[in-house]
C-alpha cells in the first residue's frame, strides 16, 4: 500500500506537534504539583510560625513545659487561636434579611488548609504535646524566650495534598491543563492538515504538468513560485519545459531545413533529366557537369550530416597528443592564402606565443578549414579577415574576424544550430551546407573547449575558439 505524501506530512506535523502537547501537558501538571505542595508547606511553615510564638508566650507564662504536658483542651486551644477564621463582616442594615455566608456549614471551624499532626518538642526534641516522635525532616519553627531556643513545634511535611478542598483544586487544574491539550492537540491538527495541504499542492501542480508534457504539450507552464525549495522546483520545471519546446521546435525547424536541403539538389537534377526526356534540353557536357555540381552538392550535405550526428553521439574519432598551436594555425592560413586571394580577401595575423594544446591535428585541421572556408563564402570582397592566437588564464585562444557583413543579433544566438547560415545578410555564393559551425561547435567540446561568436568591431563576425593550455612536452 502506497502511502500518499500529504499522509507522511500530516502524520509527521500532527504527530511532532501532539508530542509536543503532551510533553509541555505533563510538565505544567508537574511543575503545577509540586508548586502547589511547596505553597502548601510554606502555608504550613507560616502556621508553626505563628504557633511558636503562642507556644513561647504559653511557656513564659507558665514557666516551662510542665503546664502543657498532657493538657489536651490548653493545647487544642493554642491550635484553634492560630487556625481561627477571620471574624465575619457586619452584618446588613435594619430590615434587611441576612445572606447566608459561602460554606456555613464550616462556619466556626478551622480552616482546612494547614491543618495536620502538629507536635511540640522541648529543646532536646522530647515530645511535650501531640503524638508524633520528632524526626529530622520535620518542618519545624522554633520556640524562643529571651533569646534561647526552648522547644519546637513541628509536623510532618506534605508530599501531596490531603485536605478534600487541596485535593479538588489539583484535580480541577489538572481537568484545565487536559481540556488545553485537546484543545491544541485539535488545533495542530488542523494546521498539520492546512501546511500538509499547502506544500503537496504545488508539487501536484508539478506532477500533473510533468505529465502534460510527457503527453507533447510543451508550452505548459507553472505560475511562478516563492523563494523556498518548491518555489525553486517550480522555477526549474519552468526552464526544463522551455528547453523541451525549444528542443521541440529545433526539432521540427531541422526536419524542414535538412528536407528543403535534400530537396534543392534533387528538384535540380530532377528538371534536368526531364528537360532531356523532353528533348527540350540536349544531353551535352553541360548538363553533365551540372548534375555533376549538384550530386557534389548533395555528397557534401550527407557527408556533413554523416560528421554531425557521429559528433552528437560521441563518435567521432579522436586521438589526443600536445600540440604547439601556432604551427597549425599558420599551415591552415597558408592553405586558404590563394582561396583568400580569389575572394578578394587580405589576411591580418598576430600569432604569437609558444602555446601548446591536448588536441587531435586532423580534426583540429577540420575545425580551422571550416571557419575560414566560412569566410570565403559569405564575407564580401574586399574584405578582412584578422586571425589571432594569445593565452592567458589557462586557456589558448584562436580569434578569427572578418570585416562583414555581419548578422543580426537573433541570428547570431542561432548561428550554431544545424543548417542556420544568416542568409539575410551574408551572401551564399559556395552552396555551403549550413552544417559547417554545428560540427565546429563539436570539434570544440571535444577538446575541452568551447566555440562562440560575437559582433566584431569591424562590422562582421568574430568567432573566438577557446581550447585549454597543455605544457610543453
Amino acid at each position: 500500500m502506497r502511502i500518499r505524501l500529504f499522509h507522511k506530512l500530516f502524520l509527521a506535523i500532527a504527530l511532532a506537534s501532539f508530542g509536543s502537547i503532551v510533553l509541555f501537558a505533563a510538565s505544567a501538571h508537574w511543575v503545577m504539583q509540586r508548586s502547589f505542595v511547596r505553597y502548601l508547606n510554606e502555608a504550613r511553615e507560616a502556621r508553626l510560625e505563628s504557633l511558636a510564638g503562642n507556644l513561647a508566650t504559653h511557656y513564659a507564662d507558665s514557666g516551662g513545659w510542665d503546664a502543657l504536658r498532657g493538657d489536651r483542651r490548653g493545647w487544642r486551644r493554642l491550635l484553634l487561636d492560630v487556625e481561627r477564621p477571620p471574624a465575619p463582616p457586619p452584618g446588613p442594615p435594619p430590615g434587611e434579611a441576612r445572606a447566608a455566608p459561602p460554606h456555613q456549614a464550616e462556619a466556626g471551624r478551622p480552616p482546612h488548609r494547614g491543618r495536620g499532626p502538629v507536635a511540640v518538642y522541648d529543646a532536646d526534641h522530647r515530645l511535650v504535646a501531640g503524638h508524633l516522635p520528632y524526626a529530622a525532616d520535620f518542618q519545624s519553627s522554633p520556640v524562643i524566650v529571651d533569646g534561647r531556643t526552648v522547644g519546637w513545634v513541628a509536623m510532618p511535611p506534605l508530599a501531596r495534598p490531603t485536605e478534600a478542598r487541596d485535593r479538588r483544586f489539583e484535580r480541577r487544574q489538572g481537568q484545565v491543563l487536559l481540556i488545553g491539550g485537546v484543545i491544541a492537540a485539535l488545533l495542530s491538527i488542523a494546521v498539520a492538515a492546512l501546511t500538509a495541504r499547502r506544500l503537496v499542492a504545488p508539487i501536484r501542480a508539478v506532477g500533473s504538468a510533468a505529465r502534460e508534457l510527457a503527453e507533447g504539450n510543451f508550452e505548459t507552464r507553472l505560475a511562478p513560485g516563492g523563494r523556498d525549495e518548491i518555489g525553486q522546483l517550480t522555477d526549474d520545471f519552468n526552464l526544463l519545459a522551455r528547453a523541451l519546446h525549444e528542443n521541440e521546435s529545433s526539432r521540427r525547424r531541422w526536419f524542414a531545413d535538412i528536407s528543403h536541403e535534400l530537396r534543392t539538389p534533387l528538384a535540380i537534377m530532377h528538371g534536368e533529366l526531364e528537360a532531356v526526356q523532353d528533348g527540350i534540353r540536349p544531353n551535352d557536357a553541360r548538363l553533365l557537369d551540372s548534375l555533376h555540381g549538384e550530386t557534389e552538392r548533395l555528397q557534401r550535405l550527407i557527408d556533413d550530416l554523416y560528421q554531425l550526428a557521429r559528433a552528437d553521439i560521441g563518435a567521432l574519432d579522436f586521438e589526443f597528443r600536445p600540440q604547439p598551436l601556432a604551427p597549425i594555425v599558420n599551415q591552415a592560413l597558408a592553405r586558404f592564402a590563394r582561396r583568400f586571394e580569389a575572394c578578394g580577401l587580405t589576411i591580418e595575423q598576430a600569432i604569437g606565443g609558444n602555446l601548446h594544446v591536448l588536441a587531435d591535428r586532423e580534426r583540429l585541421d577540420q575545425l580551422l578549414d571550416n571557419l575560414l572556408e566560412n569566410c570565403c563564402r559569405y564575407v564580401t570582397a574586399p574584405g578582412v579577415v584578422h586571425v589571432s592566437v594569445t593565452g592567458g588564464n589557462g586557456k589558448a585562444v584562436i580569434g578569427i574576424e572578418d570585416s562583414g557583413p555581419g548578422v543580426d543579433d537573433a541570428e547570431l544566438a542561432r548561428l550554431f544550430e544545424p543548417l542556420q547560415r544568416g542568409e539575410a545578410s551574408r551572401n551564399r555564393r559556395s552552396g555551403g551546407s549550413g552544417l559547417g559551425l554545428a560540427i565546429c561547435q563539436r570539434i570544440a567540446h571535444a577538446h575541452g573547449g568551447r566555440l562562440t561568436a560575437a559582433h566584431a568591431a569591424r562590422g562582421g563576425l568574430a568567432l573566438r575558439l577557446e581550447l585549454p593550455l597543455q605544457e610543453a612536452p
